[in-house]
């Protein structure tokens, strides 16, 4: 009984996922209303629409004397042998994926203070907010979304969100 469950379950959430491939408005309002963990995936690797752009975090803090300059957060370097051991690749797709959550929020929502309010957007202030200072004494963190897109010399950078400054205990 149990195993037919796990297959129809399973079965369940194949079908689900290629029709969340397909671009149906139909199942992206079904998927939309239903779907509110985003268990089903979306993925942009090949033709009509391949995912292009890179996303990046930076920070700046505000000290005694001021901003500092912007800096992007260092994610785990890789390494050479990360194909046998790569704990890092957790946070990297974790960034990754809310910042691929607020751009696709900030798409359909009009109202710039509503997207504060997503858990996309608390996730990442809350993981922004973790990180160390870059001055001592720090009072204030401003974070922003960058994205880049093309290769090279033609590499174009968007400002694609800029934080409210937060408060810092």
């Amino acid at each position: 009984m149990s195993r037919t469950l796990t297959i129809v379950v399973l079965s369940a959430l194949l079908v689900a996922s290629v029709l969340n491939q397909l671009k149906l408005r139909r199942w992206e309002r079904l998927a939309g209303r239903w779907d509110r963990w985003a268990v089903l995936p979306h993925f942009a690797f090949f033709a009509p629409e391949p995912g292009h752009a890179g996303t990046h975090l930076v920070l700046r803090d505000r000290g005694e004397d001021g901003w500092t300059g912007w800096h992007e957060v260092p994610l785990s370097p890789r390494t050479r042998w990360r194909f046998v051991w790569n704990p890092a690749r957790y946070e990297r797709k974790a960034v990754q994926d809310l910042l691929s959550g607020i751009a696709r929020d900030a798409q359909e929502i009009d109202d710039p203070h509503a997207l504060t309010l997503t858990s996309c957007y608390l996730g990442l202030a809350a993981w922004a907010d973790a990180q160390p200072p870059a001055v001592p004494g720090a009072t204030e963190r401003q974070f922003a979304v960058l994205q880049t897109v093309g290769h090279g010399d033609d590499r174009d950078l968007r400002p694609a969100i800029l934080s409210r400054p937060l408060r810092r205990a």
